[in-house]
């Protein structure tokens, strides 16, 4: 990991409407949401136009550790060694919902398609799932039972009839002896389990609410109970259109509800604290509660914002305010291959000592007679001890030296849009020349025994990448601003994974053709410093899995020994690590001692049913389908 820069970050519109219905009102300390935004207006003079900052968020760039890769890695080796399966039969169907005629965008479609129906208890491996009588039911494995190995914990009270708008029910762990279930009705449920380990104990319910509204569904993405407040993580998909900040709108969105609720399982004195709400127009991949409950860690191909906070209102976003000077061009600027320079104009009666330029490595900021004129984060590092700047005829002309020569800068100012770049025709010929062959419309042929030039006939279909780019975000709760930032340009998500209980999951994302698992932690107060660290690594895996066309799951243990693929239905992939090899074994080829021997086996189950269900552990992989649950022994 390895902080990179800075980008500045506007405040959120308040959208108090999304909760009018709900049963916060209904609540003592929901009496009274206060209808205006903090925060006064900013009069700019006439002659400039300022810049509107935020906090400054932090870009992160995803650095994999070199140790956890291996470049001479020669693939996975088909093994015919069977694997050891056992199925057992349920003694009722899981319980499944289907998108109604309403539910019909992509973010549906996601969001009901790769629901886990299978639940695994991070401290005790315990496996649980619902059946259609919304029973839960727990499966035990480590004894040999004459009649069912299911036996049941608890009965969700709140049996609603399903109708259109509804969600499959979801589980989610919050510690070791609380568990939060939502119904997909609308109802959030806080569940005293006990010692879980105790597979046999009885649930027993704490607490119950409509958090977002009468009969308004949802599921539950992460909850974490921390010094007497139980936080959760809800999410449900809003027909309602929003526009990101790349221009594109989206007729639906998504929308994450972050509820408190404050008690204490000993004195039963459960109630709401607050709700925040975000919204974004992307599908959420990856969501979880920083470990101190002060921030959301959140991975989605578009960014989300803050719109709600019932503790804490939000401040209006004044990048959305139709102001005159919004789409006013500030600076003209053109870039060469080791500089760029910058171009201001200014009234005609400026001095050189009215201007005052500061420069850093990743920040620039122009103050004009006390004035921001501009300021923000640079998208690329500069050489600020080169940095000149001269005024002549109403311009102010400043010349920055790129740190990395050659790169091409996509922006200057990091989220800025008050610029316009001026293209250099000798950098824009020279990229339409070393661009040419990949617009070919003719495969080309070698002669000379010259290889041919890249043709994209050579590509194959598991190469492409997605057409939106993802971002990791970090977004604080105290100022609702976005603190740190990961592109994932270049770092498609494939799965999310619990390392260790009661800390937030690991982001699985390619790298190259690899797999890399990123472990987040809470984030250093004193140095600000998100540490987003590289665990563990799936040799080519990232390839692989792009190759496997009907995938619905993607899973692996915690100690990340293999990594499975599972298909809608019938076909598993295993892919092991790497193990040394018995007997010696040199590669055909080269001739080269191969030392481990990293094995792919596949698996076929007996049964033709659509898996709805995955879970990997150590020694088993546990699979789900309408009729049996299957296990299979890896050790």
């Amino acid at each position: 990991m390895q902080l990179i820069g800075h980008q500045a970050a506007g405040g959120c519109r308040r959208l108090l409407a999304c909760f009018k219905n709900s049963t916060l009102k209904n609540t003592a300390k929901f009496t009274h949401l206060h209808e205006q935004a903090g925060g006064d207006e900013i009069e700019l003079p006439q002659k400039y136009s300022r810049e509107i900052m935020a906090k400054p968020r932090i870009l992160v760039d995803l650095r994999p550790d070199g140790k956890l890769l291996d470049s001479s890695f020669d693939g996975y080796k088909l093994s015919l060694e069977p694997v050891p399966t056992k199925s057992y039969a349920l003694p009722s169907k899981p319980d499944n919902v289907t998108p109604s005629a309403d539910q019909y965008s992509f973010l549906h479609t996601k969001l009901f398609g790769l629901h886990n129906k299978l639940y695994c208890d991070p401290w005790t491996d315990n496996i649980y799932f619902i059946d259609d009588k919304w029973k839960i039911l727990c499966f035990n494995s480590d004894i040999d039972f004459v009649d069912s190995p299911f036996s049941e914990v608890w009965e969700v009270p709140s049996h609603h009839e399903r109708r259109p708008g509804h969600y499959n029910l979801s589980i989610s762990f919050a510690s070791t002896d609380l568990v939060i279930i939502a119904d997909g009705a609308g109802t959030l449920h806080v569940v005293d389990t006990g010692d879980r380990s105790f597979k046999n104990r009885n649930w027993e319910i704490a607490f119950s609410c409509e958090p977002i509204g009468e009969q308004r569904g949802f599921v539950v993405l992460n909850s974490r109970y921390y010094c007497g407040e139980l936080h959760c993580l809800l999410l449900h998909i809003a027909e309602q259109e929003i526009e990101g900040s790349d221009g594109k709108k989206s007729k639906f969105s998504s929308v994450i509800d972050w509820v408190t609720i404050e008690g204490e399982l000993s004195q039963q004195n459960w109630g709401m604290k607050t709700a925040r709400q975000l919204v974004g127009g992307g599908s959420i991949d990856f969501a979880s509660l920083e470990p101190s409950c002060t921030a959301l860690f959140v991975a989605s191909d578009r960014p989300l914002k803050f719109t709600v906070d019932s503790e804490n209102p939000v401040a209006e976003d004044k990048q959305d305010k139709k102001v005159e000077y919004k789409h006013q061009i500030v600076f003209s600027w053109l870039q060469k291959g080791d500089d760029i320079t910058l171009n201001v104009p200014v009234a005609a009666d400026v001095a050189k000592s009215d201007i005052k330029v500061t420069v850093s490595p990743l920040s620039l900021q122009i103050n004009i007679r006390d004035n921001v004129v501009l300021e923000g984060a640079l998208h690329q590092r500069v050489d600020s001890d080169l940095t000149c700047w001269t005024l002549s005829s109403g311009k102010l002309e400043i010349i920055l030296t790129k740190v990395e020569n050659g790169v091409v800068w996509p922006e200057l100012i990091v989220g800025c849009q008050k610029g316009e770049e001026i293209m250099d025709p000798a950098l824009v010929e020279e990229v339409h020349q070393r661009l040419a062959h990949l617009c070919s419309e003719t495969v080309e042929t070698a002669t000379n025994d010259v290889a041919p030039a890249y043709n994209s006939q050579e590509l194959e279909d598991c190469d492409a990448f997605p057409r939106d780019t993802s971002v990791l975000l970090r977004l604080d709760s105290k100022d609702h601003t976005i603190s740190h930032q990961v592109s994932m340009g270049g770092h498609q998500w494939l799965f999310n994974v619990s390392l260790t209980a009661g800390a937030p999951p690991a982001l699985c994302v390619r790298h190259d053709v690899d797999a890399c698992v990123w472990q987040m932690d809470e984030m250093n107060r004193d140095s600000n410093i998100w540490p987003i660290t590289h665990v563990g690594t799936f040799l080519a895996f990232g390839y692989v899995q792009a190759s496997k066309q009907h995938r619905k799951f993607t899973v692996c243990p915690s100690d990340m020994s293999y990594a499975a693929i599972c298909d809608t239905s019938r076909h598993i992939y295993l892919y092991r690590q790497p193990s040394a090899v018995g007997s010696e074994l040199r590669n055909r080829s080269t001739g080269r001692r191969v030392a481990q021997v990293a094995k792919q086996q596949l698996v076929q189950l007996e049964s033709d049913c659509h898996v709805i269900g995955c879970h990997a552990t150590s020694n088993h992989l546990y699979l789900l389908t309408d009729e049996s649950l299957f296990k299979l022994i890896l050790k």
